[in-house]
């Protein structure tokens, strides 16, 4: 009897997710034209206009690894991260009408949202790498299992993010307006265009504090053969999202009651 019990509350809090993550598809695609394909369009846009810039400096951003491919393991994850951060600050503005539903609840909300952005990333990876090398922009593979194990660590991460940013814009809606002020300068500063490896020594210890940054060396360590990934730490990416997590989880804990209630 208990079981059965424990399986209809599982059913139950599936069909939730379910009925969210379709929700936001329609929310996240309905309104363009070119519908699921912008998912592609968008880091795809990212990466030609830094191609044709680059192209003018040199020939290949990093050694062996055609430019094309080294910016798409930058741009990828970074537009998740962005994106995760976004739509944590929005999720209880978004759904607030649908927390008059006792098995609905803001973390449900925002994990849907990240679930959602997670999909779009791994998409987006696939999909550009298998239409680059149709052009014959291709490089060998390196470990698909760190490819494997960073990124659920990195996933974890937005999790935590997004539900401490989903707190705290609440609480605070001026944080609304400085987080994308944060973000962008993390552009420059988290490897999307550039190696650690190629960065002066004397700026490492700062750099590494930033745990994008570690996501990206990472990530390229994983998709290609001939990058040097020595600068990303997994143990240090691993602590960063524990302790981010924890910290969303906090927050979220703390004030969940005060973000069902309606204004």
């Amino acid at each position: 009897m208990e079981s059965s019990t424990q399986r209809s509350v599982w059913k139950i809090q599936r069909d939730v997710i379910h009925a969210l993550l379709m929700r936001e598809m329609k929310t996240r695609f309905g309104k363009w034209r070119l519908g699921y394909a912008w998912m592609l369009l968008e880091p795809a846009l990212h990466i030609i206009v830094l191609v044709t810039i680059f192209s003018f400096i040199r020939d290949e951003v990093y050694p062996g690894v055609p430019t094309a491919l080294f910016m798409l393991g930058g741009i990828a994850p970074f537009l998740f991260f962005s994106h995760c951060a976004q739509k944590g600050l929005a999720a209880v503005a978004s759904n607030r009408g649908l927390f008059n539903y006792r098995q609905l609840r803001p973390f449900d909300a925002v994990l849907c949202r990240v679930l959602l952005e997670f999909f779009i990333y791994l998409t987006t990876v696939v999909v550009l790498l298998v239409l680059f090398a149709w052009f014959g922009i291709r490089t060998p593979f390196n470990n698909f299992l760190l490819f494997v194990m960073v990124n659920l660590i990195f996933f974890f991460f937005c999790l935590g993010l997004s539900l401490a940013l989903c707190v705290l814009g609440e609480r605070f809606p001026e944080i609304a307006k400085l987080v994308p002020s944060l973000i962008r300068p993390l552009y420059f500063m988290s490897g999307v265009f550039f190696s650690l490896e190629q960065i002066p020594k004397d700026y490492h210890a700062y750099l590494v504090w930033n745990p994008l940054l570690h996501v990206i060396e990472l990530n390229r360590e994983a998709l290609f053969s001939n990058f040097n990934g020595y600068f990303g730490s997994l143990s240090y990416l691993g602590f960063a999202s524990l302790s981010m997590l924890s910290f969303g989880l906090l927050c979220y804990r703390s004030n969940w009651r005060d973000l069902v209630r309606t204004q």
